[in-house]
């Protein structure tokens, strides 16, 4: 799922990360959860995707362990199927705290799951991945945090905690979106926790596109700088195998 960039959103380039790349990271962990979609019925792979292997670890273990070296500890799995796939991996440390969440409204998409998810957290704001993208790098996820740290200088660090729930709370309330080339990835970003209610409202009764939340509320860019296949979505077998294709050509780098 992606979007043509339009000039309605204010764009935030990877130069504003660079600025504060050698920022502590600032409470993660009392700031962010990482949301993990992986309740898709995955019908063009023809299997659970979450439990396909790369690098000898599962696509839901590959994301997962990346909120370890980003300094976040709590994990919230969309998909009621994934749950044997998460506690069954011992490479998982006991450091992340990992919950899975079903669906309040069934049969809506990713939005339920954002929704769900929301609604169980305590942090202000959440870090949303798909599952189906293990091969993202832990780089690109950490320019994309540390521009946010940056928008929450503005902030008194006593209001961190409570300044996502605010939706008047200017850019810092707004859901913070990667871009690559032309494309607005909607699942790719960093959401304010407090919209789930606003989700919740609009998906209560039928689906709806994650657009029409976003447009809605209003959101911020951040440019990134990945290659094409490290940012593409694992939708079908042909995706699978040259993914693995290319990890076997980095490997032999």
């Amino acid at each position: 799922m992606h979007r043509k960039i339009i000039g309605l959103h204010r764009f935030i380039n990877k130069g504003d990360a660079l600025q504060v790349g050698k920022k502590q990271k600032r409470n993660r962990a009392e700031l962010y959860s990482l949301l993990l979609l992986a309740g898709g019925k995955s019908s063009r792979m023809g299997e659970d995707k979450a439990g396909l292997f790369l690098n000898g670890e599962s696509f839901l273990s590959c994301q997962i362990k990346k909120a370890e070296k980003l300094g976040i500890r709590e994990v919230y799995v969309s998909g009621h199927n994934v749950g044997e796939c998460v506690f069954r991996n011992e490479k998982i440390k006991s450091s992340i705290h990992i919950q899975v969440i079903s669906d309040i409204y069934r049969e809506r998409g990713p939005l339920g799951g954002l929704h769900a998810c929301m609604k169980t957290m305590d942090t202000p704001y959440c870090l949303v991945l798909p599952v189906d993208v293990p091969q993202l790098p832990v780089k690109m996820l950490e320019d994309l945090l540390l521009v946010h740290e940056d928008r929450l200088d503005a902030v008194d660090i006593e209001d961190f905690r409570h300044f996502g729930y605010e939706r008047a709370g200017g850019n810092a309330g707004k859901p913070l979106l990667a871009v690559h080339g032309e494309r607005t990835e909607p699942l790719m970003g960093i959401y304010p926790t407090c919209m789930a209610d606003c989700i919740g409202e609009q998906i209560q009764k039928a689906s709806a596109p994650v657009f029409r939340i976003l447009d809605a509320w209003g959101y911020d860019t951040c440019r990134i700088s990945v290659e094409e296949w490290q940012i593409q979505n694992i939708n079908t077998p042909e995706d699978y195998r040259e993914l693995l294709t290319h990890m076997e050509k980095r490997n032999e780098r």
